[in-house]
């Protein structure tokens, strides 16, 4: 990893280059990956009694993000809840006074091939917490990646506050087909099943998808099922 701080300024140079959020999410998430052995989750938070929380992007591992979801995890969360008034790093096993639904959740993303978790969480001046989450695949984090990440992060949320980007005003509208689609998608159903379900077909299934994932503005389904939950767009 002797390579990380010295890659550091040119990774810190695309970001100055990027004229969009997308391409600087891009940028970042290209950048942070070089480490190996992580997955990295980024979620926009608000300090206000509004609990409503947008995922930027989610890398957990697939398996996870579903079980996370049908345990209904988002809403005692330990890492989100420490995020919005923390204000440095910390590793999750760092996390105290929390009730035992909080520790099975630490727990249980040990199951899943998560041996150590670090988040970094960032708040600005209107009042938005950017928690970046870093599930690492091994138990021991060289120091040189925990710098480097740190150092990455910290530039990436000042560029990304800087674009100037119109924020999303309304929720995007789903159809109720996009919404029963989502909602199946959600409870582990692939395309087929859902279609087997719902009486429509496979390719009639994606196509439905694919409309809410543009309309919600994701690249892959375990976003856009995070995202339409925490938008309140669908339930389980």
């Amino acid at each position: 990893m002797a390579g990380l701080t010295i890659d550091l300024l040119s990774k810190l140079h695309d970001f100055e280059n990027a004229s969009t959020k997308h391409d600087l999410l891009t940028a970042y998430l290209d950048a942070a990956l070089t480490v190996g052995g992580v997955h990295i989750t980024i979620v926009e938070l608000n300090r206000t009694e509004d609990p409503k929380e947008n995922f930027i992007h989610v890398g957990y591992p697939e398996a996870w993000v579903n079980f996370y979801i049908e345990n209904d995890y988002i809403s005692s969360d330990p890492i989100i809840k420490k995020s919005r008034f923390m204000s440095h790093p910390y590793f999750w096993h760092e996390i105290h006074n929390i009730n035992q639904k909080e520790k099975k959740i630490i727990r249980d993303v040990s199951e899943f091939g998560i041996k150590k978790g670090m988040t970094i969480p960032f708040h600005t001046h209107d009042r938005l917490v950017y928690a970046i989450c870093f599930a690492f695949t091994d138990k021991n984090v060289d120091q040189e990646v925990e710098i480097y990440l740190r150092a990455l992060s910290n530039f990436f949320i000042a560029s990304y506050k800087k674009l100037d980007e119109p924020a999303d005003v309304l929720d995007p509208i789903l159809t109720p087909r996009e919404k029963e689609c989502l909602r199946w998608t959600a409870k582990g159903k692939s395309s087929w099943e859902t279609g087997m379900i719902v009486g429509v077909s496979e390719r009639t299934v994606n196509f439905h998808i694919n409309n809410a994932l543009l309309k919600l503005k994701c690249t892959n389904r375990i976003m856009g099922v995070v995202k339409a939950i925490c938008a309140g767009l669908i339930e389980l």
